[in-house]
């Protein structure tokens, strides 16, 4: 019973550190979204999807990707 009390506690207090902008400071979430990251963008991490259809469109000839990133890779020009 003891080690689970401070499992818990232990748990609380990493997510109440891991939190403090968020939570005191109000600070946005940082963004994880592959299309919408300009870091992302501009280190040149595509999304999977992207990626697939990029490598898809070699193997066939047809036009690859310009590397323009759109909303989780919906109107990719692949994909038209």
């Amino acid at each position: 019973m003891k080690t689970l009390i401070a499992a818990i506690i232990f748990v609380g207090v990493a997510v109440l550190l891991l939190g403090v902008n968020i939570f005191f400071f109000h600070r946005p979430f940082p963004d994880g979204e592959i299309s919408t990251n300009p870091e992302m963008r501009k280190r040149g991490i595509k999304c999977a999807k992207q990626e697939e259809l990029e490598l898809l469109a070699a193997q066939k000839g047809k036009k690859v990707c310009d590397g323009e990133y759109s909303d989780a890779c919906k109107t990719c020009a692949l994909m038209k």
